[in-house]
């Protein structure tokens, strides 16, 4: 995916969230992660992309599962 590429998904997303409001932020993200989870159809990938994010905000994943 190209760096415009993200942007639009970024885009889109922050629009989503705008649009959701913020009580209903968190379930629209969860939701779509699911959505993208599903997508994937690998769930050990998908594992670790949940991790990789945890990381990038300074947090220690879990490692049992």
């Amino acid at each position: 995916m190209q760096q415009q590429d993200i942007e639009a998904v970024y885009e889109e997303l922050a629009n989503g969230i705008d649009r959701v409001g913020e009580p209903d932020a968190n379930i629209f993200l969860a939701q779509v992660c699911l959505l993208l989870a599903r997508e994937l159809s690998d769930r050990e990938r998908a594992l670790e992309l949940i991790r990789q994010a945890l990381r990038l905000h300074g947090e220690s994943p879990a490692t049992a599962r």
